[in-house]
C-alpha cells in the first residue's frame, strides 16, 4: 500500500471520529424517548419505570448527559452547580452545564 493511500485512510478515519464526537446532539437521543420535563435552573425527574434518562442542553443542542435509571430514581440537573445527580450519585457528564442555558431530561423505558 502506497503512502498516498496510508494518508487518505487515516485522514477519512480520523474526520468520521471528528463527525461521532461532534454529533452529540438531539439527533443522539432516541426518537421514541419521551420529553418529560425541562426549563432553566434545577431541574428534576423522577423515573416511573426502569430505563434511559438523557439531557439536552436546549440551547447549546449538545446531550450532555446519558445514563441508566431504575423505577423511583430522581435525576436532578443542576446547571449553576455544574451538577447532575441520579439516584443521589453525582454522575459523571461530558459537556459543562451553564447556568444561562435550559435543559431537557428525557426518558425511555426498557422495552
Amino acid at each position: 500500500m502506497s503512502f498516498r493511500v496510508t494518508v487518505v485512510r487515516w485522514c477519512v478515519g480520523s474526520a468520521v471520529a471528528v463527525m461521532a464526537v461532534g454529533c452529540m446532539n438531539r439527533s443522539s437521543i432516541p426518537s421514541d424517548a419521551k420529553d418529560v420535563t425541562g426549563g432553566s435552573g434545577k431541574i428534576s425527574y423522577t423515573a416511573d419505570d426502569s430505563g434511559n434518562v438523557y439531557v439536552l442542553d436546549s440551547d447549546g443542542n449538545k446531550k450532555v448527559f446519558e445514563g441508566h435509571v431504575r423505577k423511583g430514581d430522581q435525576i436532578v440537573v443542576d446547571p449553576s452547580q455544574d451538577r447532575i445527580v441520579v439516584a443521589g450519585d453525582n454522575a459523571d457528564h461530558n459537556v459543562a452545564l451553564k447556568s444561562d442555558h435550559r435543559y431537557r431530561i428525557y426518558f425511555k423505558p426498557n422495552s
